[in-house]
């Protein structure tokens, strides 16, 4: 009898590689970057049909991704600044929504859907409509779906939660209002294993900006981001790391809740009119830019999910080369990562491979990836099955 042919991986997806070893040992979790190829696209055509192409791949974070872009072409151009510019509030409003979207809609693992509730769906959608108009409106809404929604309390409670005692309690409270509570008690002690915190990822001097512009020569850079030899963390755990309840959860060895309580303090946060800050005064959604010299600019920002880079040059009026480094790749690269970290972590524990598959899976949402995630499990001499997560 003939296998069936594996069905084809989502374009751009990552890859994650449960493969059991002969003699039941443990099973070797691998991770594959995603293909990254489709940046090609922006070269060898005028700007203004680069910025259409752009906006066509980058559908969901379009508005990021397009401004960032704008950024490095004026750079290029020598028309760049190291100085932070002010928060951009479309931006900030497309970063929070993707934030709130990836809790309440994620398409990860074997467990169900947080919520099918429809009036949560169509909440969610008339969010994501927002205009420059309407900005007083949004962050009116926002707060709304996020109370009544995703925490399940106010945000002035919510924020005096500092233990992770009081994480416990949320978690057991607010299951019967929060589906992101609700979703969150599945992950259970297993995948809570003892893992280091990787450094942060800051760009606050042109020093460590060029470095990272030279790195990005190298393509495959893309799928491997690293400084100075190390993976880096990026994002809202980077950002509130040192929050009290963040802090806590991971002293106490919970690394998934701790990066879940990171992205919900920050959203509670801005929520509560508060600057969500980064290290080093790099604010969310706010957008810098330098010129490199020889038509070459470079851009950076920090969105919710964490620090997007853009690198663009420009020849005869033409684009030359684009690089554009997102957090995912800084959160899923091979070797290295936050995630490739805890899945070390959690392969020299042991146990069944389909335990740990389930693992895997139902933790995905929490590291945020921003692309399809294919799950395979593969054993010597037996043929593996593959779906998406």
């Amino acid at each position: 009898m003939t296998e069936p042919e594996p069905e084809p991986e989502p374009k751009g997806s990552l890859r994650v590689v449960l493969e059991a070893e002969r003699g039941g040992r443990p099973v070797k979790l691998s991770l594959f970057p995603r293909d990254l190829s489709h940046q090609r696209l922006l070269e060898g055509v005028g700007e203004e049909e680069a910025l259409d192409r752009l906006r066509s791949l980058f559908h969901l974070c379009g508005r990021a991704q397009e401004k960032m872009a704008v950024r490095a072409l004026a750079a290029a151009r020598r028309r760049g600044t190291g100085e932070p510019a002010p928060v951009d509030e479309d931006v900030l409003r497309e970063s929070l929504f993707e934030s709130l979207r990836a809790l309440l809609l994620p398409v990860t693992g074997e467990a169900i859907l947080p919520s099918s509730d429809q009036a949560v769906w169509r909440s969610l959608r008339d969010l994501g409509k927002g205009s420059e108009a309407q900005e007083p409106d949004f962050f009116r809404k926002f707060r709304t779906l996020l109370e009544d929604v995703v925490l399940g309390e106010g945000v002035p409670l919510f924020l005096t939660r500092e233990t992770a005692r009081d994480f416990d309690s949320w978690l057991k409270t607010r299951r019967t209002n929060s589906p992101v509570a609700r979703r969150a008690a599945l992950l259970g002690p297993e995948g809570e294993v003892d893992v280091s915190m990787l450094p942060g990822l800051s760009l606050g001097n042109t020093e460590s900006v060029v470095r990272l512009a030279r790195a990005l020569d190298n393509r495959d850079f893309l799928s491997g981001p690293h400084l100075e030899g190390k993976g880096r963390e990026t994002g809202s755990l980077d950002r509130q790391r040192h929050h009290p309840l963040v802090s806590g959860l991971w002293r106490a060895a919970r690394p998934l809740s701790a990066r879940l309580a990171a992205r919900l303090v920050e959203l509670a946060l801005w929520a509560g009119g508060e600057n969500g800050s980064a290290a080093e005064g790099d604010r969310l959604a706010g957008i810098r830019s330098l010129s490199l010299g020889d038509g070459e600019g470079m851009s950076w920002g920090q969105t919710s999910r964490g620090l997007l880079v853009h690198r663009w040059s420009v020849r005869d009026g033409r684009v030359a080369e684009v690089r554009i480094l997102a957090p995912t790749e800084w959160t899923f690269a091979p070797k290295g990562s936050p995630f490739a970290s805890w899945c070390s972590s959690l392969s020299r524990r042991g146990g069944s491979g389909s335990l740990r598959r389930k693992i895997v899976g139902e933790s995905l949402w929490v590291f945020d990836p921003c692309a399809p995630v294919v799950i395979r499990e593969a054993c010597p001499g037996v043929a593996g099955d593959g779906r998406d997560a």
